[in-house]
C-alpha cells in the first residue's frame, strides 16, 4: 500500500512540471513546417524543408488550476498553504495539464505538380490530471466538508505518458478548391502513468456519527517503465532505443476554399493508441464497501500503526503484470478564416482536446499580417480552458533559406506567482524556395474559376505561355510580377505574314521603275481623251396590273 501511495503522489508531482494549446501558433497557417502538424492540409511555402535537430522545434505547455499565490499565504518568516485561497478558487472541475514536444527531425519536398510528402520524428511527453473540487475538500477539511452528503469521486483521471512518434505525411490539393493531409505515426512508448476512465469512489458521510461510508469500484493504477526510468529494472539507454511498447496514430486535415474571401479549415490529430507490454506493473484496489469510524488517540503510541490496522488494512491490493492499452488524448482544430487580401487573414477559431472521457474547449481570433517573403506576424486574443481570456503573439522571419520562429499564449500582465497557464514554441528551419514560374496569384476566385492550376502553397500557376515565360512563341526573361501581370523587356515587332500575294521585286532603271504608276482604279476614256463621265443606271421600276402581271 504504501508503494502504490509514493506512486501515486510521484505521478501527481510530475504533472505539474512539465506540455498543447498553440492557438496563436495555429493562426500561422502555412508559414512553417511545424504548421503541418496542426493541419496535416496545411503546406508551407517552398520546395524543399530540412529540420534541425532538438532546434527545429521545442515547444512547452503548462495549465493549473491555481497558481502560486491562490495556494500559499506567507506570514513573518514563513510561507503557508492557505486552504481558505485553495477552496475559494478551486473550480467544480479542475484539470493540471503539462506537456513537452521536441523534434528530431524533419525532411518535407512538395513536387511540381503540388503533391507534398514529409518524413518526421518527435519527442512527446504529455500529463494530464483530472479531479473534482469535492475530493480537495475533503482532503483539507475532512468529514466536516460533507456531513451527509454524497461524494462522487470517479471523475478523477490520470494519464501521463512519454512517448516519440515516427511518421509521413502527404498533402495535396484535389481540385483547386479542396486541400487535404494525412500524417500516419508509428509510436513508441517509454512510461507510462494512468487510471483506467471507468474508476469510481463514493464518499458518504454520516451526520449523526460522523462516520464515512466509502465504496470502490475499478479503482487502479496501470504504470509502464517506471521501474527503468528510476534505475531499478532494466538498461534504460536500450530501453529508449527500443521499448517494445508499441502504437499507431494517425492526423487528418483539410481545408475548403468556398471563394475568394472565405475558408473553413478543420483537423483531427492523434488518433491512436499505444499498448504496454514491457515493465508493466498494475495495482488494483479491490471492489469493497467499507465504513471508517475514525481512530482513538487515546494510549495510542504509533498514529501510523493506528490506521494502518482501522483504515489501511481496509483495503486489499492485487499486483499485476498483464498488458494494457492506452489511447492518446484526441485533439481537433477548426476555424473560419477571411482572406482581405493576399497579405492580410483573419481566424476564428475553436480547438478541443478529449481527456479521459472529458471535453475541453480553448477558442479565440486572430490577425495574420505576411510582409512579403520577409516577415508573417500574428496576434490573437483567446481562452485557455479554466482561464480568463488573454492575448497571444506568433512571428517568423525568413532569411535566406533559415527561418526562425517563435509563438506564446498568455503573454499579458505575466508574473511568476500569478500564473497559470503558458504555451511557449520557438525552432529554426531549413526552407528552400522554388524558383519563380511565371504567373503567381492568391485568389481563390481565380482558382474557382479555373484560371490556372493550383499550388499547396496557396498561389496559382497562370496560363500556358506566360506561365512557361513565353511571348508569341518565342521564351523571354521576366523582368518582374505584379499580381496577375507579367512584365517583360519590350520585344521587336514581328514580320506577319497576312497570306496574300507577294509583291515582285522591281530592279532600278527597269521599264516598270520608269513607268508611270497606274491609276488605282479603271478609267473610261473618249477619243479627245477626256474621262468619260460615268452613267447614271436607270432604276427598274416594276408595275403591278390589275391582273396580277408585272410589268415593266
Amino acid at each position: 500500500m504504501r508503494k502504490l501511495t509514493l506512486t501515486i503522489l510521484a505521478a501527481l508531482i510530475a504533472t505539474t512540471l512539465s506540455g498543447q494549446t498553440s492557438m496563436s501558433f495555429y493562426h500561422l497557417g502555412k508559414e512553417t513546417f511545424q504548421n503541418n502538424s496542426l493541419n496535416p492540409a496545411w503546406v508551407p511555402k517552398g520546395r524543399l524543408f530540412i529540420g534541425i535537430p532538438v532546434l527545429s522545434g521545442i515547444h512547452l505547455h503548462v495549465n493549473n488550476a491555481l497558481s502560486y499565490n491562490e495556494t500559499f499565504t506567507k506570514e513573518t518568516n514563513s510561507i503557508l498553504l492557505d486552504k481558505d485561497k485553495i477552496l475559494s478558487n478551486i473550480k467544480n472541475q479542475n484539470l493540471i495539464s503539462a506537456h513537452a514536444n521536441i523534434s528530431l527531425f524533419h525532411v518535407g519536398f512538395k513536387f511540381p505538380a503540388g503533391a507534398f510528402i514529409s518524413f518526421f520524428a518527435n519527442e512527446r511527453i504529455e500529463a494530464d490530471l483530472l479531479f473534482p473540487k469535492d475530493l480537495i475538500e475533503v482532503g483539507i477539511d475532512g468529514n466536516d466538508a460533507l456531513l451527509g452528503d454524497k461524494v462522487k469521486i470517479g471523475n478523477v483521471g490520470l494519464m501521463a505518458t512519454h512517448f516519440r512518434e515516427i511518421g509521413i505525411g502527404y498533402a495535396y490539393s484535389v481540385n483547386g478548391q479542396l486541400d487535404f493531409g494525412i500524417r500516419a505515426k508509428y509510436l513508441m512508448g517509454f512510461t507510462n502513468a494512468s487510471v483506467p476512465g471507468n474508476a469510481k469512489a463514493d464518499i458518504t458521510t454520516n451526520a449523526d456519527f460522523f462516520q464515512m461510508d466509502v465504496n470502490l469500484q475499478n479503482a487502479q493504477l496501470r504504470t509502464a517503465g517506471i521501474d527503468i526510468l528510476s534505475g531499478d529494472e532494466g538498461d534504460i539507454g536500450s530501453h529508449l532505443i527500443s521499448s517494445g511498447n508499441t502504437g499507431f496514430a494517425i492526423d487528418i486535415g483539410g481545408e475548403y476554399k468556398l471563394n475568394r474571401y472565405y475558408s473553413i479549415a478543420g483537423s483531427l490529430l492523434d488518433l491512436g493508441w499505444i499498448s504496454w507490454n514491457t515493465n508493466v506493473v498494475n495495482q488494483t484496489l479491490n471492489d469493497t464497501t467499507f465504513t471508517y469510524s475514525g481512530v482513538n488517540l487515546d494510549g495510542v503510541g504509533d498514529l501510523v500503526d493506528a490506521l494502518e490496522d482501522s483504515l489501511f488494512d481496509k483495503f486489499s491490493v492485487t499486483e499485476t503484470n498483464e498488458t494494457y492499452k492506452t489511447w492518446l488524448p484526441v485533439r481537433a482544430y477548426g476555424s473560419w478564416i477571411y482572406h482581405y487580401d493576399r497579405s492580410l487573414d483573419f481566424y476564428a477559431s475553436l480547438g478541443a482536446r478529449y481527456i479521459q472521457g472529458q471535453l475541453k474547449f480553448l477558442y479565440g481570433g486572430g490577425i495574420t499580417r505576411r510582409f512579403g517573403k520577409v516577415a508573417t506576424l500574428s496576434a490573437s486574443a483567446l481562452k485557455l480552458p479554466q482561464q480568463f481570456f488573454n492575448v497571444g503573439a506568433a512571428f517568423t522571419v525568413n532569411g535566406g533559406p533559415v527561418q526562425f520562429y517563435m509563438a506564446a499564449d498568455q503573454v499579458i500582465n505575466f508574473s511568476a506567482p500569478d500564473f497559470k497557464a503558458f504555451d511557449f514554441r520557438f525552432g529554426i528551419n531549413l526552407k528552400f524556395r522554388e524558383r519563380d514560374r511565371g504567373l503567381r496569384s492568391s485568389s481563390s476566385l481565380a482558382r474557382s474559376k479555373g484560371f490556372g492550376k493550383s499550388n499547396n502553397d496557396g498561389t496559382l500557376e497562370g496560363p500556358k505561355g506566360v506561365d512557361s515565360g513565353s511571348f508569341l512563341g518565342k521564351k523571354v526573361k521576366n523582368k518582374k510580377r505584379d499580381e496577375i501581370y507579367s512584365i517583360i523587356p519590350r520585344q521587336k515587332r514581328p514580320d506577319v505574314d497576312t497570306g496574300g500575294p507577294q509583291k515582285k521585286k522591281v530592279e532600278p532603271n527597269s521599264p516598270a521603275a520608269t513607268s508611270p504608276p497606274k491609276p488605282f482604279y479603271k478609267k473610261s476614256i473618249n477619243q479627245r481623251g477626256e474621262i468619260k463621265p460615268k452613267k447614271k443606271r436607270k432604276k427598274k421600276v416594276i408595275k403591278k396590273s390589275l391582273t396580277g402581271r408585272h410589268k415593266n
